[in-house]
């Protein structure tokens, strides 16, 4: 394989790569393949799974942001259950799994039991993984994806055959590692961090990305430098972060990733091997 694409972690921000997507597929730069962690596994399925078109990207999310923006009901044992995001998850990814994904994708997610890095794909790597990474198998795409968003103290930890998984975003937040160990030799990734830090905090789910988010910060930025061919940081120059769920701003967001991409062309298709527009 030959173009890997990492999208990164960051709540409602992970619309943001929708417009990254919506750039690549108009040019023809298709991904060989896409890993995707936190918000960037969600936005992998739904571009690998052909349920959102680069032409109804903006819509088809919004509806489905919207249509989940109440899945936080309940408190058993202090976390939410998510179960209505399972729902939702369920009904746009169906049973679909890895294998049958028309663009190959991994989501990635982080064991509690061993802290190790957990990859579900159907691609098998070329070589040994590194210490601390294990692949989880061709399982439904849906709950690889409900693993991989399953954010500490939010949502409630998944247990999925040896494994209790929480969020990627714990040990691989911008996944470039992962796409280069799967054997892409050119990887870009999207790293949806902002410049401007926050003034303020309306959501426990706010709260809990950031702290995430600043923990794995120093790990991300080692992360890209050693594994990442481009990175795009469309919204790093944003002067006010969305918060958690502020629906109203995902035209905003997707069109930053527009942005960006388009800028970044140049440098894409010379990496590439691609030369005219």
């Amino acid at each position: 394989m030959r173009f890997g694409l990492a999208l990164g972690g960051g709540g409602l921000k992970g619309v943001a790569h929708l417009g990254v997507l919506q750039v690549l597929v108009e040019h023809h730069l298709y991904p060989d393949l896409v890993v995707g962690t936190s918000a960037g596994s969600i936005a992998a399925a739904l571009f690998c799974s052909g349920k959102i078109s680069n032409l109804k990207a903006l819509e088809e999310l919004a509806q489905f942001v919207n249509s989940g923006k109440n899945f936080l009901k309940g408190w058993p044992s202090g976390l939410w259950e998510g179960k209505l995001l399972e729902q939702i998850l369920r009904k746009t990814l169906g049973t679909l799994k890895f294998s049958e994904l028309r663009i190959p994708m991994a989501a990635v997610a982080c064991d509690l039991y061993s802290g190790s890095t957990v990859v579900y794909t159907s691609l098998t790597p070329p070589r040994p993984l590194p210490a601390g990474i294990v692949l989880g198998g061709n399982i439904a795409v849906w709950q690889a994806v409900r693993a991989s968003i399953s954010l500490p103290g939010l949502f409630s930890p998944v247990p999925i055959g040896p494994h209790l998984l929480v969020d990627g975003g714990v040990t691989s937040n911008v996944p470039a590692d992962i796409a280069r160990f799967l054997g892409t030799s050119v990887v870009i990734a999207v790293d949806l961090t902002t410049k401007q830090t926050p003034r303020s905090f309306t959501h426990v789910g706010e709260i809990l990305w950031r702290s995430l988010e600043i923990m794995g910060s120093r790990l991300t930025t080692t992360t890209l430098a050693l594994y990442a061919d481009l990175v795009l940081s469309p919204l790093k120059d944003l002067k006010d972060p969305p918060s958690f769920w502020e629906v109203r701003r995902i035209k905003e967001l997707v069109e930053a990733g527009i942005t960006s991409t388009r800028t970044a062309l140049p440098k894409i298709k010379e990496l590439l091997g691609k030369h005219t527009l």
